[in-house]
């Protein structure tokens, strides 16, 4: 019989929502959705209370600092091509996610709100 494995916690270091704005402002036109999102972020004083950080074209926001990967975490991601948001929130190690949806690139915004309303974040 295999030993059951400690868990361990797959942590990343938090970015400040400045840099993760600059960030995708240097990737340009096609992540200007993902910037939008960024901004509406930050003017609504949202980043005051959520973590994130970025995994190539990934924002993953959270309540933990320091964030998991697959602890309440919600993971987010433009399609510039298709023009389709992808949200999946994945709530604990080793279960499924919770939610997992596409959206045009007209309702990023709005969707991403309704997530942090549903999550009570």
């Amino acid at each position: 019989m295999k030993p059951i494995e400690k868990y361990k916690a797959q942590t990343a270091k938090v970015v400040t929502w400045e840099e993760i704005e600059e960030k995708y402002a240097n990737l340009g036109l096609p992540f200007r959705s993902m910037l939008l999102l960024v901004k509406f972020i930050r003017n609504n004083q949202i980043d005051k209370r959520l973590f994130a950080y970025t995994s190539m074209h990934k924002l993953v926001v959270t309540i933990y600092d320091p964030p998991e990967w697959n602890r309440e975490s919600l993971h987010i991601e433009f399609n510039p091509y298709s023009k389709i948001w992808h949200f999946e929130y994945r709530p604990k190690p080793f279960e499924p996610s919770e939610a997992e949806r596409y959206y045009p690139e007209e309702a990023g915004i709005n969707k991403f709100c309704k997530y942090i309303e549903l999550l009570k974040w």
